[in-house]
């Protein structure tokens, strides 16, 4: 009997599911290794006329979304998946075309590529790894389906998805490019890292940063610095401002004086180049000269 129904929580598990039309009663039997992500697949297909059973798909058509339920047949082992799922569609005879949906008599576990295995991708690290069901595989990990399956089919234009590349990329190369000479927050020179996205994923820093560090673009991300990048210049000393009550005051770090003083940093450097006559009560000193100068007698 089915256990759990679609208006329900379908769960991240592997199993045996089936696919309802309320309308005429035909079936769909399968296997997923996650039967919430390949319930989310057949509606998603089914929705844009793209699904690889067409039975199903005119079924849909016709009686629409609100017509179609998922239930769980059994909760299945991964490993055991096609075995389950073959006694399944023997049990409920759903190739008959007057009970079911199902076109093979063989059990495929979960149709459309679900328990295939697909060889020839390189993990973000760099290592081979064969992947059982693309589809499931994608939902487990937060990749999309469609740019893992253009890796694999040498349709992508990009050198890699998420680090992950494949040897049918159009777009041959060197795995990745290992980068040397970068320099941690503590002044250590790291190691050579051979996958620089994947890294910076791992420390939380922007991979496009840590290039502009590496070519010499900006001095620096979060503390990160390169042997060969652009070096940060010597602090520039402002030594003419005149603050409110007439004291000349020698300022390092003008941002950061501004932003302690409630100060407007561009007010600040309009009053040295002459722009401005003073901000707050603040002046340059060649401002107060002419002020002085200027300033009618008294006499």
């Amino acid at each position: 009997m089915p256990i759990e129904k679609e208006d329900g929580h379908i769960p991240d598990a592997s199993g045996v599911y089936q696919i309802r039309c309320k309308r005429n009663g035909k079936i769909y039997v399968g296997s997923a290794v996650n039967l919430r992500v390949r319930w989310d697949n057949h509606r998603r297909d089914l929705r844009r006329g793209s699904h690889c059973n067409p039975y199903m798909q005119n079924a849909w058509k016709l009686y629409g979304e609100m017509n179609f339920e998922l239930l769980v047949l059994e909760y299945v082992d991964a490993a055991k998946l096609l075995e389950a799922e073959q006694r399944w569609i023997e049990q409920t005879g759903c190739t008959d075309s007057r009970v079911g949906f199902n076109v093979k008599l063989q059990a495929t576990s979960a149709g459309q590529g679900i328990a295939r295995a697909w060889t020839g991708f390189r993990d973000p690290s760099g290592r081979p790894v064969v992947i059982v069901g693309l589809s499931d595989f994608c939902g487990r990990h937060g990749l999309d389906y469609r740019s893992m399956h253009r890796l694999a089919m040498g349709r992508s234009k990009l050198k890699s998805y998420r680090g992950w590349t494949h040897t049918n990329s159009v777009r041959r190369r060197d795995y990745v490019k290992t980068y040397e000479g970068f320099v941690d927050p503590d002044g250590k020179l790291a190691a050579p890292i051979r996958n620089l996205a994947e890294f910076c994923r791992e420390h939380g820093l922007e991979n496009s940063h840590m290039l502009a560090v590496a070519n010499g673009r900006i001095v620096s991300h979060r503390g990160w610095t390169h042997v060969r990048g652009k070096k940060r210049l010597l602090p520039l000393v402002h030594k003419g401002f005149i603050a409110p009550g007439g004291a000349v005051v020698r300022i390092t770090n003008l941002s950061a004086f501004c932003r302690a003083c409630d100060l407007c940093v561009v007010h600040m450097h309009e009053l040295k180049s002459g722009k401005r006559p003073s901000h707050k009560g603040w002046t340059w000193k060649h401002d107060a000269d002419r002020a002085f100068l200027h300033e009618p007698s008294r006499d």
